[in-house]
């Protein structure tokens, strides 16, 4: 799907209403793409939404609303999705970083599907188990070794994600009576553009996760693959089509013989229906160099500094001017604080507003807010074509002790 055109005449009224920095989600339209995926995947192809590229309630909801599972990767997410009204049954547990404490947690809010990160977690949530008197639904995670290639959520590289082919063949499955080992989860690339690249990822997986789980005599009835589906943040770059995912989703699942396959999608499900807008505080020429600095940084948006991949952003109100190339910052006192560079119009001024796109996952949670003690932005979401504030700007009088 194309990115969606920011709707003006609500975004003009939230301006009004919040007068501060905000970010704008457009849950009308993240409704309509949900219809629409509906129709085109199968049963056994299952989606769940990685709360994690946003968790807002609101959005939460809606994914509830239209047959979604939640994935949650932290305590705090379980205890946002159940609150949001998702049943237990219908949350799959992932992240590296599982107690003993937080599976027993798991078990007693009766979470549905729990991620094993490692043998150890394994045993731990074992022993849980027995104590609770039940049998758990589980997946394994495998880091599968690959010669080339990085990702956020490592690559060739090794990360905290899962354990090694090796370790898991070695492990004695025999010690595990109180779990239900329904299959693997693989998930090593993110933010992927290109179909192609896709289907060779994942037939890789596949190929390699069948091998391992008949080699442990494990049953394959699920094969979840994460999630890595990508936005386009580059004006050359074009999205992903989800009718393009599904049939090859389809295909894998026909050459494997799998029962089913689990999607969790975060960020290409609801990135593009989310946008950041923050005032122009300052302008001025630093040897030669244009430079805005904004209301709102990486206090509120921090994915540039660690990706060097700018949002798409640009000046909010209709301009006809030439445009110039200004490198924009934010508030803070480092560096690090650079959004990026942009062609802007240049008459663009303090007290101008800027948009920027692709801002539905990755936005605020991923942020570092309470740096210099900046105001919190605001959330607004457009819902049933009602504009609402559920998160209004909260200044650091609110939050310092």
């Amino acid at each position: 799907m194309e990115n969606p055109s920011f709707k003006r005449d609500f975004i003009d009224r939230a301006i009004k209403k919040v007068n501060h920095s905000f970010y704008f989600y457009d849950l009308d339209l993240l409704k309509h793409q949900l219809n629409n995926w509906q129709k085109i995947l199968p049963d056994d192809i299952t989606l769940w939404y990685a709360c994690k590229a946003n968790p807002l309630s609101a959005v939460l909801k809606v994914f509830r609303n239209h047959g979604f599972g939640i994935d949650v990767a932290s305590l705090g997410e379980l205890d946002q999705a159940m609150a949001s009204g998702v049943k237990p049954e219908n949350i799959l547990a992932t992240g590296p970083a599982k107690s003993k404490e937080y599976l027993k947690s798991m078990i007693d809010n009766e979470v549905g599907m729990i991620i094993l990160e490692s043998t150890s977690q394994a045993k731990w949530l074992n022993q849980a188990a027995k104590e609770a008197g039940k049998k758990i639904k589980a997946l394994i995670r495998v880091q599968l070794e690959w010669t080339e290639g990085e990702s956020v959520l490592g690559g060739k590289d090794i990360t905290p994600f899962g354990e090694d082919e090796s370790t898991w063949r070695n492990f004695n499955w025999q010690e595990l009576e109180h779990l239900d080992i329904l299959g693997i989860h693989v998930f090593q690339w993110g933010n992927i553009l290109d179909l192609p690249q896709l289907k060779s990822l994942w037939n890789e997986m596949a190929s390699r996760c069948v091998q391992l789980a008949n080699d442990m005599q494990l049953p394959l009835k699920l094969l979840d693959l994460g999630g890595g589906l990508g936005i386009p943040y580059e004006a050359n770059q074009k999205p992903i089509s989800f009718y393009d995912v599904a049939k090859e989703l389809f295909q894998l699942k026909k050459k494997f013989q799998l029962e089913n396959i689990y999607m969790e999608l975060g960020r290409f499900a609801i990135g593009p229906y989310g946008h950041y807008l923050t005032r122009v505080i300052d302008r001025k020429t630093v040897r030669g160099k244009e430079l805005l600095v904004l209301e709102g940084g990486i206090n509120h948006m921090v994915r540039p500094a660690i990706t060097k991949q700018p949002f798409p952003g640009e000046l909010y109100r209709q301009s006809s001017a030439p445009l110039s190339t200004f490198q924009v910052h934010g508030p803070l006192c480092t560096a690090l604080d650079k959004l990026g560079d942009y062609q802007l119009p240049n008459d663009i001024a303090p007290g101008d507003w800027m948009i920027f796109h692709q801002c539905g996952a990755y936005g605020f949670t991923e942020s570092m807010p309470f740096f210099l003690c900046h105001s919190l932005p605001a959330e607004v979401i457009l819902y049933n074509d009602d504009l609402m504030i559920p998160r209004w700007p909260r200044p650091s009088i609110d939050w310092l002790v």
